[in-house]
Formats: C-alpha cells, sequence, structure tokens
C-alpha cells in the first residue's frame, strides 16, 4: 500500500514538473515571438520606405507606437519600463530632443496624480475611507437593491480622491462578509455586487482631475495642443455631472441583467467593526483641515486672478504641507508606501508619446487620411465613433493611461481639423479610457472583483458591452444639452 501510494506521488510530481517545463517552453517561445516582432517593426521604419505624406520621423514614431502597444499589451517587460523605452527611442531615432522626451516624466499633470497619493495616504493612514464605507452601508439598511447602490455610491465617491483599485480593494472585503452570511446560493446578488463596485470605481474616477490618470492627462494635451486651460472646477463641472448620471445607469444595468434574488439581507455586525483610536482625533483634523484647503483653492483659481499653473502649484504645495513637520501627518516612510511610482513613470512615457506622435506629423497625418470620409459627418456622429475606438481600445492596451496617450492628442487634432471644439473631443477620448467595463484584466479594480469567483468572464463582457453604449449615450447628451448650460 504505502508502495502504491510512494509510487502516486511520483507520477502527480513528474506530471506536475511536465506541466511546469511545457508551460516555460511556451512562455519563453511567446517571449521570443514578441521580441523578434519588436525587432523587425523597429527595422521596418528605419529601412523601408515611409508611406505617402508621412516624414521619416514619423514613420519611426509609428514603430514606437507600435513597440509600446504590443509591450503595454503582452507586458514581456514590466509597464513603466515601456514608457521609458519610449523616451529612449525617441532619443536613439532623434525624435525629439531627448531632454523635451525626458521632460514628459515631470510633466505638470504627474503632480495631479501625486497628490491624489498624498490624499489617499491620509485617508487610509486614519481609516477615514472605512468610516465612510460603514457610514453608509448604516444608512442603506437591510435592502438588498438599496444597499448596492450604496456600495457603488462609497466606491465612487472614495475614487474621487483615491486609486479606484485602493478603494474596490478596500470594499471587496465588506461586500464578501456581507454575501456570505445569506442562506443559499444566490450568484445574482453575488454577481451584482461585484460587477456593480468594479462599475462605480471606473465611474468616480472621471468626476475630479485626480480621480484617474486619464483626466490630467487630458487636460495636459488640451493646454500643450490647443492652448485650453482647464481648471479644477472646470473639470468638476465636466466630470462631476457625468458621473452622478452615470452611476446609476450602472446600478440599473447590474439590477436588471442580473436581479438579486433576495430582496433583503442581513449585514453582519463584522462588517461594521470598526477600531476607534482617540489618540488619532488631532491627527484626522489636520488632515481634514489640509484637505478642504487644498480642495478650496483649487476652487479658487475660477474666481480669482491667480499665477499660472495654479492647479500644479497647489498640487505640489499641498503635498509638502502634508509632510512637514508638527502641521502635516505622513512621514515620508507613509507616503512613499502609498505612491505607485511605475503610473507617474508611465504617464510620463505616454506623455512622451503622444507629443512625438504629434510633433513628428503622426496624428496629423491619420487625421487627413480619414477627413475625406467624415468631414461631412454629423459632428455628435464623429463624437461617438471617436469614444467608441477608444473604449474599445482598452481591451488591446489594458491600460487607462496608454489608451488616453493614444487617442486624446488624436481627437484633439480631429477637432481643430474640423473646426469644432477641442474640449467636447478631448473629453470624448479621456473619458471614454475610462470605459473598461468589459473584461477583468481591462484594470485592477475589475481583477479584484473577479478574484473573488463570483462571477465569470462572459458576466462582465455581457453588461461591460451594454454600460459601454449606454455611457457614450449619456456622453453625447451631456456634453449637447448640459456642459453648455453649466461651462
Amino acid at each position: 500500500m504505502e508502495y502504491a501510494e510512494t509510487k502516486s506521488d511520483e507520477i502527480d510530481n513528474q506530471k506536475s514538473k511536465a506541466t511546469s517545463t511545457t508551460e516555460n517552453d511556451q512562455s519563453l517561445i511567446l517571449q521570443l515571438v514578441i521580441t523578434a516582432a519588436v525587432i523587425l517593426i523597429l527595422a521596418a521604419v528605419n529601412l523601408l520606405a515611409p508611406p505617402t505624406g508621412l516624414s521619416r520621423s514619423g514613420f519611426q514614431m509609428i514603430g514606437i507606437a507600435l513597440v509600446s502597444a504590443l509591450l503595454w499589451s503582452t507586458e514581456l517587460i514590466p509597464i513603466p519600463i515601456t514608457a521609458l523605452l519610449i523616451i529612449f527611442l525617441q532619443g536613439i531615432f532623434n525624435i525629439l530632443p531627448f531632454q523635451e522626451s525626458l521632460a514628459s516624466l515631470a510633466h505638470p499633470v504627474n503632480t495631479l496624480l501625486f497628490v491624489g497619493f498624498v490624499l489617499a495616504a491620509g485617508l487610509q493612514k486614519f481609516d477615514l475611507d472605512r468610516k465612510i464605507s460603514i457610514s453608509f452601508i448604516k444608512l442603506a439598511g437591510t435592502r438588498v437593491r438599496r444597499l448596492l447602490f450604496a456600495m457603488m455610491a462609497i466606491v465612487a465617491i472614495l475614487s474621487m480622491w483615491m486609486s479606484n483599485t485602493s478603494t474596490v480593494a478596500l470594499v471587496v472585503p465588506i461586500v464578501i462578509s456581507i454575501i456570505e452570511v445569506s442562506k443559499g446560493e444566490y450568484p445574482n446578488l453575488k454577481r451584482s455586487f461585484m460587477i456593480g463596485i468594479a462599475y462605480a470605481g471606473t465611474i468616480g474616477g472621471i468626476a475630479t482631475p485626480v480621480g484617474t490618470p486619464p483626466n490630467p492627462i487630458t487636460i495636459g494635451f488640451l493646454s500643450d495642443m490647443a492652448g485650453v486651460n482647464i481648471s479644477f472646477l472646470d473639470w468638476i463641472m465636466i466630470g462631476l455631472p457625468f458621473s452622478l448620471i452615470l452611476l446609476p445607469v450602472a446600478w440599473l444595468v447590474v439590477i436588471l441583467i442580473y436581479p438579486p434574488e433576495i430582496d433583503e439581507i442581513e449585514v453582519p455586525a463584522s462588517a461594521l467593526e470598526m477600531e476607534i483610536n482617540e489618540n488619532n482625533k488631532w491627527g484626522v483634523r489636520r488632515f481634514l483641515l489640509i484637505f478642504m484647503a487644498i480642495v478650496v483653492l483649487w476652487l479658487a483659481e475660477s474666481f480669482f486672478a491667480l499665477p499660472d499653473n495654479w492647479l500644479y502649484l497647489v498640487a505640489v504645495g499641498g503635498s509638502i504641507t502634508m509632510c512637514l513637520p508638527m502641521i502635516g501627518v505622513l512621514s515620508w516612510e507613509e507616503l512613499s508606501n502609498e505612491v505607485n511610482w511605475g503610473v507617474l513613470i508611465l504617464i510620463g512615457g505616454g506623455l512622451a508619446l503622444g507629443s512625438g506622435l504629434s510633433e513628428s506629423g503622426v496624428i496629423s497625418w491619420i487625421v487627413n487620411s480619414f477627413m475625406a470620409q467624415i468631414q461631412h459627418l454629423p459632428i455628435n456622429l464623429v463624437i461617438i465613433v471617436v469614444a467608441a475606438m477608444t473604449s474599445l481600445s482598452i481591451m488591446f492596451f489594458c491600460s487607462l493611461t496608454a489608451t488616453s496617450t493614444a487617442f486624446v492628442p488624436l481627437a484633439i487634432t480631429l477637432a481643430l481639423q474640423l473646426n469644432a471644439d477641442p474640449l467636447i473631443f478631448a473629453a470624448a477620448a479621456g473619458i471614454a479610457s475610462s470605459f473598461a467595463y468589459i473584461l477583468p484584466a481591462n484594470t485592477p479594480p475589475n481583477a479584484i472583483s473577479y478574484s473573488s469567483g463570483y462571477f465569470e468572464t462572459k458576466d462582465m463582457i455581457f453588461s461591460g458591452l451594454i454600460l459601454l453604449a449606454l455611457s457614450i449615450l449619456v456622453f453625447v447628451l451631456v456634453s449637447n444639452f448640459l456642459w453648455p448650460v453649466i461651462l
């Protein structure tokens, strides 16, 4: 008997090793194929004649864009390293002065993302994010649909100021603890809650300039390419109404497609447990005071004559204040652990990619190639096409930042060629870059919700396609009827 068990274990080990070896071989083959493709692309744009109307540097820039898209989608190398590769290749091919490409890493846009990480660090240090979540749950009661909307509202509000990933990661365990106390199997209940909070993180991030990377990227390109300066309040007026309308739309989508099997659910006491540390009350007050001061100073730009780049100056000043002795509330260790430095590098590389495509003439060449087909189309139809192409491209790029840096410059150039409002076109591409509803792999919040095991990929694809179409429709309606009134 012991011999048989030993023999069985040996066979299992051999099978496991064989499977591991096969997977390693397949991975190596894939890496070699991708590497060969990168080399061929870069060789082609240097050796072949450029297409008619495109310069050599423009052709090389297309090669860099294709290589970056391939590497971002396959993650052969870390995503931030691909961003650095863009800057390196632009310097090697002399497309942009190296100092100009390198300066993209310190673009003012990154200060908005940095202060977003600072605010998130403060919220998490004092458990304010959890306190807000628990308060919403208590108000919602035990009605399932109301509780789902409350959870989605929590995620959306926190995602306006924090990383969408951090917000969803905070709320998912709370949702699991609520669902697990229900008696019986309720697959639709699980689907609706987990898919709903993933969507809410995306929708909430659209509302403020610091909510998600595509927002400051859009602001930066509008300033650099169209001379349109967007203040903090301007973006609030653009993004917040859209988020407020889209959140209940997303809630309706998930409860209509996956109607919960029960009407009420008990919220366990464990989900509402919260340690209160009275020693931190002065720290909480200082944090909230600095937080409110940052927001008030951002809003002041719309009412007073203030220095240029006020939006970014406040971001830098607020970040410094948060770490000052006696006044601030964060140590450098606490802050550096919260900051996602890879995202800042990715944004810098993405901005360099956009600048290279613009200055080398690639974007104008692409737009001019399609002008004959689109110049007689209604503007709203063109906007729908821009938003649809951008949002569907997320499935290829698997990065909101990469998607926005590719499509926002294209949208702005298209608007200028059509004598249309570049703000509307840039917002169409920038906001649509956040419509990551379809695949769990599209964004970390989707992946976190998917990791619960409560839904399958096909569930998110079905609801995501419907929400994507409705999101584009809401954008067209808001940009046509609401923005002209409030902007």
